[in-house]
């Protein structure tokens, strides 16, 4: 495998449809992953968002915020997330990853994994809000860690090791029929901040 090279993983969406994604293991060079990451960790203001289990209040294992239009919200899990204006360093990300990818993006969930115990747990970034078929650019930065992906029918999986600096894009129709998640690991005390860029096009994203 060709660390440098752009890959083309198929993805099977059922009944003879297929989608992909496609990887960048090493998008970013050392030392800009390097400042991405501290500026990432040092300059974002970190969310501590709980979720509610069976009425208890439980901390979701990661810290996060959401940025776009200052104008409009995110809700995913009973979680509202006011978005925060893209700051300067953030806004030329999301310009390189549209460059990179040929897609736009206007919107972008930011995940601070502080350590091995840290995580996501399956799910499909597939709300309304997001539209129909959304495509979702992922970058990542920090400790590396093992991405997973699980198809809703015939449970197939998929794992793909995101490097420091690496950019994945996760094609249309996988949000629908594919879930993804990224486990704990133990005895990893390495930091790792994760970039979700989507594309929303209405002005306000609330849910009950």
């Amino acid at each position: 495998m060709d660390l440098f090279n752009k890959q083309i993983i198929p993805l099977s969406l059922g009944e003879g449809r297929s989608s992909e994604i496609v990887f960048w293991p090493n998008w970013l060079g050392q030392a800009a992953a390097d400042q991405l990451l501290d500026t990432a960790i040092t300059k974002t203001p970190w969310r501590k968002d709980v979720i509610n289990i069976m009425g208890k209040q439980i901390p979701i294992p990661r810290l996060q915020n959401w940025f776009g239009d200052p104008n409009t919200s995110y809700t995913y899990s009973r979680i509202r997330l006011q978005a925060l204006a893209f700051p300067d360093w953030m806004e030329q990300l999301r310009i390189a990853v549209e460059r990179e990818t040929g897609n736009s993006f206007n919107r972008a969930l930011v995940n601070y994994y502080r350590d091995g115990k840290d995580s996501v747990d399956w799910h499909a970034d597939d709300e309304a809000s997001l539209g129909f078929e959304p495509l979702i650019a992922s970058v990542s930065v920090g400790a590396e860690r093992i991405f997973q992906l699980r198809h809703n029918v015939s449970k197939e999986k998929v794992k793909i090791n995101l490097p420091h600096g690496s950019l994945l894009l996760m094609g249309a129709g996988v949000q629908e029929n594919w879930q993804h998640s990224v486990a704990k690991v133990k005895q990893l005390d390495e930091p790792r901040v994760n970039f979700t860029f989507r594309y929303m096009a209405c002005l306000l994203y609330t849910s009950p």
